[in-house]
C-alpha cells in the first residue's frame, strides 16, 4: 500500500503540471526583468546580453522538449511574431548601411532579446492562476525594492548615491526610468489589489507597495511623467475591466502620496543649508509611515469587500459612484496641477512649452516647474534624418553622432527619445510599419482574453497590459526602448495576454477554470477543434532548429564576451593598466566590429603617457567607427604629445567636423600650434566635467 504522502502527490500532479508548464519559464523571464530593474535597468550591454543568453536558452528548451506539443499560437499571435522577427531581421540588415556597424549589431541584439521575452511568454500555455503568480512576482518584487529604497532614505543610509541632481535615479540608473518603472508598479498594484480572491492581507500588502512606488516617482520629478500620467490613468481605466473596483482601490495609494507631496518635492532643494540626507530623511520617515498606514487600512477594507455578499450596485448607483470617484480624481489632478504650477496652470503650460520649443533652461522651487529641454531639438534631428533616409534609416542605434553634425544645444544624446521618432530614424519606414503591425497583432491577439474569459480573466489581461501603456505613452517622450528593465515586462507581458487569450479559447466551454490542462490543449487555437495542421518533418524541423539556435548563439555569444572584457577591463584601468589593456585586446578579437575595445584602450595608454600605442588603439577604432568623434580627439592628443602638430591638427579638424560644440575640441584646436598644446589630463578633465 502506497504512503499517504506518494498518494497525496500523485493527486496534487494532475493539478500542478498545467501550471508548472508555463509557471516556470515565466518565472525565469520575471526573475530578468526584476533584476534588471536593479542593475541600471539592464542598460549596460554586460548585463542584458548575458540576460537574453539566458532567455535563449530558456527558449530553446521550452520549445525543444520540455513542454513539446503544449505549445500553440494563435493566428494573431503568429502573424504579431512574424511581424516582429521581421523588425528584428531588418534591423540587423541595416547594418550593411549603417555608418557603425557595431553600434547597429548591438542594438539589433537588444531587438533579439526582446523578440525572445515577447515569444516565449506569448506560446506559454497559461493558466490564469499561472499569469496572477507572475503579475504577483512582479509587482511585488518592485515593491520590495520601492520598500528598500524608501527605508534606506528614511534612514539617511548613502542617500547621495542615489540621487542625480536632486533627483532619485535608483535603481535603474536613469531619472525617468525609474519614473516609469514606478508607475507601472503602482498601476499592476493598483488592479490586482481590486482582485477580491485574493488574501486580505495581499491586497493591503499590494496596496502599501502601490502606496511607495507612487512616492518615489514623485521624488524622482520627471516631467515626463508628470505631463503623461493623466493620459496613461485614462488609458489604463480604459483598459481594465470593472473600472469601479479599480478607481476604489486606487484611492488610497493616490492619497498616501498626495499627503506628503510638498516633503517629497523639496528633496530637489537641497543645498548647502539643508543637505540631501537631512530632506530626504525628513520626506521619507512620514510616507513610510503613512504607506504602512495604507497597508493596515487596505487590509482591513478588503477583508470587509470579502464578508460583503450584498447583490452589489444598479446601475444608476454604480454611475453616481463612478462619476463622484471621477470627480475626486479631477479634483485630485487639478489640486496636483495648483501645487506643481503654483496657483498659475495657464502660465506654468506656457512657460513649459516655450522652454520645450526653445531649450532656454530656466530653474524653479521643483524640478517640475523648471524649463527648458533638449527634446525639442533631438527630434528635429530624427525627423531630418528620416526625411534624408525614409526606407532604412540611419541603421539601428546610430542616431549619436549624426546628432551631433546638425545639433543647436550642447548636448550629445544617443537616443531620439521618442519611440516613435526611434523606429522612423533609426529602421526607416519599413521598420515603423514592421513594429507598428507587431503591436497592432499583439493586441489582437490580447482581446481574445476579454471575449473568451470570465471577469477574472479580463481584470488579468487588463493588468498585463498596464506596462505597456506606461511603456509606450511615457515612452512617446523618452528613450525606454534602451531599457530592458521598461521594455521586457511591456512587450513580455503583452505577448503573455495574447497567450492567456489563446488558451481561454481553446479551453472548453464548461470548465473554463482548467485553461491550460490537457484536455484543452486538443483543441486547435484558431477555432478549428478536430482540424489538423500539416507539420514540418521532424529531421527537417530538428536541422533548422539547430542551426538557428547556433546563430542565435554566436551572434549573441560573442558580443557578451567582447562586452565583458571591456567592463573588466574598465574597472581594472586604474589598478593595472597592462590587464587592462590585454583583456581589451581580447575584447576587439571577439567582438571585431565593436570600436569600444579601441577607444577604452587609447585612453588607458594616454592617461599613461604611451602616445604610440595610443595612436595605434585610435587608429584601429576609427577603422570600425571613423564617425567617432573622441577617436579623432584621441588620435590628436597623441600625436601632439609626439610632437607632430600638423597631423594633430587635421584629427582635431575631423573631430570638429562631427562635434564642433564640444569644449575639448575647441581647446585642442585653439591651443594645437601654441607652446602649450591640449593635454590628455586636460582633455579627460573637461571631458568629465561635462558629464
Amino acid at each position: 500500500m502506497a504512503p499517504l504522502s506518494d498518494l497525496s502527490l500523485r493527486r496534487l500532479q494532475p493539478r500542478l503540471r498545467p501550471h508548472l508548464r508555463a509557471g516556470l519559464p515565466a518565472l525565469v523571464a520575471v526573475a530578468l526583468m526584476l533584476v534588471w530593474a536593479i542593475q541600471n535597468g539592464g542598460f549596460d550591454a554586460s548585463t542584458w546580453y548575458w540576460g537574453a543568453l539566458v532567455l535563449l536558452a530558456t527558449f530553446t528548451a521550452v520549445f525543444a522538449g520540455v513542454f513539446r506539443g503544449r505549445l500553440r499560437l494563435s493566428r494573431a499571435s503568429t502573424i504579431a511574431v512574424g511581424l516582429f522577427a521581421a523588425y528584428v531581421a531588418w534591423s540587423y540588415l541595416s547594418m550593411i548601411w549603417a555608418q557603425y556597424p557595431g553600434i547597429a549589431l548591438d542594438g539589433s541584439n537588444r531587438a533579439l532579446l526582446y523578440l525572445l521575452i515577447f515569444t516565449l511568454l506569448t506560446a506559454l500555455p497559461w493558466t490564469k492562476e499561472t499569469v496572477l503568480g507572475a503579475l504577483l512576482l512582479f509587482a511585488g518584487g518592485v515593491g520590495v525594492v520601492g520598500v528598500v529604497l524608501m527605508v534606506r532614505l528614511a534612514s539617511g543610509a548613502n542617500v547621495p548615491a542615489l540621487f542625480f541632481g536632486g533627483r532619485l535615479v535608483a535603481p535603474t540608473g536613469y531619472i525617468n526610468s525609474t519614473a516609469a518603472l514606478f508607475t507601472m508598479d503602482a498601476l499592476v498594484c493598483i488592479v490586482l489589489a481590486s482582485r477580491r480572491r485574493l488574501p486580505g492581507p495581499v491586497r493591503g500588502l499590494l496596496v502599501a507597495f502601490a502606496a511607495v512606488s507612487l512616492q518615489l516617482a514623485t521624488i524622482v520629478q520627471s516631467r515626463g511623467w508628470l505631463f503623461t500620467l493623466p493620459i496613461i490613468a485614462l488609458v489604463a481605466i480604459i483598459v481594465v475591466p470593472d473600472r469601479l473596483r479599480v478607481a476604489g482601490a486606487a484611492v488610497i495609494p493616490v492619497l498616501a502620496a498626495l499627503i506628503p507631496v510638498r516633503r517629497l518635492l523639496h528633496v530637489y532643494q537641497s543645498g548647502p543649508s539643508d543637505p540631501l540626507r537631512a530632506l530626504a530623511i525628513h520626506a521619507a520617515r512620514p510616507a513610510l509611515a503613512i504607506s504602512i498606514g495604507a497597508f493596515v487600512l487596505g487590509t482591513l477594507l478588503a477583508w470587509a469587500d470579502s464578508l460583503y455578499r450584498g447583490r452589489g450596485l444598479g446601475r444608476t448607483q454604480r454611475r453616481v459612484v463612478g462619476t463622484t470617484l471621477a470627480l475626486i480624481g479631477v479634483a485630485g489632478v487639478l489640486a496636483g496641477g495648483l501645487v506643481v504650477s503654483k496657483g498659475d496652470p495657464f502660465g506654468f503650460i506656457s512657460r513649459q512649452w516655450h522652454g520645450f520649443a526653445h531649450a532656454e533652461a530656466v530653474y524653479g522651487s521643483s524640478h517640475f516647474t523648471d524649463v527648458g529641454s533638449g527634446r525639442y531639438d533631438y527630434w528635429r534631428v530624427a525627423l531630418h534624418a528620416f526625411e534624408h533616409h525614409p526606407i532604412g534609416g540611419l541603421g539601428q542605434d546610430n542616431f549619436g553622432d549624426y546628432y551631433l553634425t546638425m545639433r543647436r544645444t550642447g548636448e550629445e544624446p544617443s537616443w531620439t527619445h521618442s519611440l516613435e521618432l526611434r523606429l522612423l530614424a533609426h529602421t526607416g519606414i519599413v521598420g515603423f510599419l514592421l513594429f507598428g503591425g507587431f503591436l497592432v497583432f499583439a493586441f489582437k491577439a490580447a482581446a481574445r482574453a476579454r471575449r473568451h474569459g470570465d471577469a477574472d480573466a479580463r481584470l488579468l489581461t487588463g493588468a498585463l497590459l498596464l506596462p505597456l501603456i506606461v511603456w509606450l505613452i511615457h515612452g512617446s517622450l523618452d528613450w525606454f526602448w534602451e531599457v530592458p528593465a521598461l521594455t521586457a515586462p511591456a512587450l513580455g507581458f503583452l505577448g503573455a495576454a495574447g497567450g492567456l487569450g489563446t488558451a481561454l479559447q481553446a479551453a472548453p466551454a464548461a470548465a473554463p477554470s482548467a485553461v491550460g490542462a490537457p484536455a484543452a490543449q486538443a483543441a486547435a487555437p484558431g477555432g478549428g477543434e478536430g482540424r489538423r495542421r500539416r507539420r514540418v518533418p521532424a529531421p527537417v524541423a530538428f536541422a533548422a532548429g539547430i542551426i538557428t539556435l547556433a546563430c542565435l548563439t554566436v551572434v549573441l555569444a560573442f558580443p557578451y564576451l567582447s562586452a565583458h572584457e571591456v567592463q573588466v577591463a574598465s574597472r581594472a584601468d586604474a589598478a593595472n593598466p597592462a590587464a587592462a589593456l590585454s583583456d581589451l585586446r581580447l575584447a576587439a578579437k571577439l567582438n571585431p566590429l565593436s570600436s569600444d575595445p579601441g577607444r577604452l584602450a587609447g585612453a588607458i595608454a594616454l592617461r599613461n603617457g604611451r602616445w604610440t600605442l595610443a595612436l595605434r588603439q585610435f587608429r584601429d577604432s576609427l577603422s570600425a567607427e571613423p564617425g567617432g568623434w573622441f577617436s579623432w580627439l584621441g588620435a590628436g592628443l597623441a600625436e601632439s604629445a609626439l610632437g607632430e602638430p600638423e597631423q594633430a591638427h587635421r584629427d582635431f579638424v575631423a573631430a570638429k567636423r562631427i562635434n564642433a560644440r564640444q569644449p575639448a575640441v575647441q581647446d585642442a584646436l585653439q591651443r594645437v600650434f601654441s607652446k602649450t598644446p591640449l593635454t590628455s589630463d586636460e582633455a579627460f578633465k573637461l571631458l568629465v566635467l561635462l558629464q
